[in-house]
């Protein structure tokens, strides 16, 4: 069934004129004329104390890739709705995740096609060799759980693709495996960027068994970082676990408290 899942989270400027003479009275005396009062000068403006420079402007920096133990410090740094911390996946688990993902689509029937070749797309932008880290949390009362990834690159090229749902062709598939088939429902979700390009929908997937698992994720790039939060679990989530999943993400990304 994780399979199936895994299938189902890669689709995924006034001018004033002052009053004129006033008319003169006919026949009217001559008046002397006052000898007009010197011109008071007009004191010089104030030439500027720094010369404006004329160098151009310094490209600002590019991103650094962050160190796989960066990744993984603010991976257990989290906490999650609970105010527990997450656990952290090892290394070899998140990569033998990746690897057992390229085996399914392998023998995996998606319809219509055009999604399941979105999905192999998607899984095949991720290198192998990608420094990332992982965690998940504990249960809530619901028996949902979230989970955390982020990874960083040397290279902004590779995440250059951006972030893009293609809910047109998408928003509703199935997916078999093994002869085990599931409904998968994608939806855009509307939500305030975290700092980088974010998008957010929810996965509504429809199981053999008869029961209905959602998966709810936020998910943002910035400069040479990608990171997304998930909740998983068999009640539908609202908007408060989205603001929640949006803090996650955000934090993920920035490495510090996020309240934006």
């Amino acid at each position: 069934m994780s399979a199936l899942l895994t299938v189902g989270v890669l689709l995924s400027g006034c001018s004033v004129f002052g009053p004129g003479p006033g008319p003169e009275a006919e026949d009217s005396p001559a008046r002397p004329v006052a000898s007009p009062e010197p011109a008071r000068p007009v004191p010089a403006a104030a030439e500027p104390t720094v010369p404006a420079s004329t160098a151009p402007a310094e490209p600002p920096a590019a991103p650094e890739m962050l160190p796989p133990a960066e990744l993984e410090a603010r991976v257990s740094r989290l906490l999650d709705a609970q105010g527990q911390p997450f656990t952290l996946m090892p290394r070899d688990q998140l990569a033998a995740g990746t690897d057992a993902a390229k085996i399914i689509f392998d023998n995996a029937v998606v319809d219509p096609a055009e999604c399941g070749e979105t999905a192999r797309k998607n899984l095949g932008q991720i290198p192998r060799d990608i420094p990332s880290a992982s965690g998940v949390s504990a249960p809530d009362s619901f028996g949902s759980v979230t989970v955390v990834a982020m990874a960083s690159v040397d290279d902004p090229a590779v995440l250059a693709h951006g972030l893009s749902l293609d809910t047109s062709q998408c928003a509703r598939f199935t997916v078999k495996v093994q002869g085990q088939g599931v409904a998968v429902t994608m939806d855009e979700l509307p939500i305030d960027p975290v700092g980088g390009e974010t998008v957010s929908y929810l996965l509504t997937q429809d199981l053999p068994t008869g029961h209905t698992m959602f998966i709810m994720a936020v998910t943002a790039i910035d400069g040479t970082s990608t990171v997304s939060a998930q909740q998983i679990g068999f009640t539908e989530p609202d908007l408060i676990a989205q603001d929640e999943l949006r803090r996650l993400a955000g934090e993920l990304l920035t490495g510090a408290a996020f309240t934006g």
